[in-house]
């Protein structure tokens, strides 16, 4: 059978656009055999996402971005269409997809997170084909970044060239023949203090020369005084026990009732005391009244004459008679002469 020219152009045209077709298919995403799982997405802005970006699942390519659009509903959001080419990966719907830098030069690309608890695979659920994404967010692209980073340090950078700029005018401000002349006198007052102090210094090193065999002396007085005390540590010892002993003796006897019971009996001989000051009670009445001494002396005058009178004329009150006669005068018995002894022996004491 022989096939015509025109066939066979028309055959190449049929395949050429059969061709056609499935490329431009391939490039916005659609599988070659078959139709991939579609899915959606809403972000806030598409941060130039445009068709045929990546999918990207741990770096890794695995579907590519359909349509970019507004939302029906509202037009401050943006609706992604993106496609999935494996049918075995299955998408738990606790997953996130994040709208993202793919490289430096700022290729936007969308990258799914997953996020599964291996405890709770059977009650895990996953999203089919044509559901929406709930969790969407938008990465910060890599120029926010740069910008973010570097406009503090922009700022830092103007505000320190203009702290640099007050400085220089504030020196060439004082920079001028008032201020050399006052610097010049701060660098001699300078000088002379660095004089003096250099003159302080040998002066200090000359006494230290000077006084360095006093200062062994005192050192090995010091030393001497440490050997004492070391030698007679077992003596201080004892004291230290000593006292302590004598502490705890002290501690376990009862002084607060010593003190009481002695500060009550000075408080009653403070009273006695008040009351003989105040001439009261017999006490009292004999320091402060003279009756008692003058009736004593009286009484001892009185005897003393009598004493003189006995002696003088003792047949006065004393008579013997040896035949019985009756005498007149006093009359003496032993019982009497005991008395009167009595009498006399306490005046002669007395005097």
């Amino acid at each position: 059978m022989r096939v015509s020219k025109e066939f066979k152009v028309g055959l190449l045209v049929v395949l050429g656009l059969l061709l056609l077709f499935v490329g431009v298919n391939f490039l916005k995403g659609g599988g070659l055999f078959g139709k991939n799982r579609e899915f959606y997405a809403v972000f806030d802005q598409s941060a130039g996402l445009q068709p045929s970006n990546e999918v990207q699942l741990n770096g890794v390519k695995v579907g590519q971005v359909l349509e970019v659009g507004l939302h029906d509903n509202d037009a401050s959001k943006v609706v992604v269409k993106f496609s999935i080419e494996k049918d075995e990966l299955k998408i738990p719907k606790t997953s996130e997809v994040w709208l993202i830098s793919a490289d430096i030069l700022g290729t936007k690309a969308l990258e799914l997170q997953m996020k599964n608890d291996p405890m709770d695979v059977a009650d895990i659920s996953y999203y089919e084909d044509q559901d929406t994404f709930d969790l969407a967010q938008t990465q910060q692209s890599i120029e926010d970044q740069i910008s973010e980073e570097l406009l503090p340090l922009k700022k830092k950078t103007e505000e320190l060239i203009g702290s640099v700029e007050s400085i220089i005018v504030s020196v060439n401000a004082f920079w001028d023949t008032s201020a050399a002349y006052t610097i010049d006198e701060s660098l001699y007052e300078v000088r002379d203090a660095i004089s003096t102090f250099g003159e302080l210094a040998n002066n200090l090193s000359i006494l230290v020369a000077n006084e360095t065999e006093q200062v062994d002396r005192i050192l090995k007085d010091v030393h001497e005084i440490t050997d004492n005390l070391s030698n007679k540590s077992e003596q201080i010892s004892n004291v230290i026990d000593n006292i302590s002993a004598l502490s705890d003796t002290l501690a376990d006897s009862d002084i607060k009732s010593v003190i009481v019971e002695a500060k009550t009996t000075l408080t009653e001989v403070n009273a006695v005391l008040s009351e003989v000051n105040s001439g009261q009670g017999t006490l009292g009445k004999l320091l402060h009244s003279d009756s008692l001494h003058d009736e004593l002396v009286k009484s001892n005058i009185s005897l003393q004459n009598l004493l003189d009178d006995f002696s003088a004329n003792p047949n006065k009150f004393v008579h013997f008679s040896v035949f019985g006669r009756k005498v007149k005068g006093y009359q003496t018995t032993k019982e009497r002469e005991k008395i009167l002894d009595g009498v006399i022996d306490s005046v002669q004491f007395g005097n």
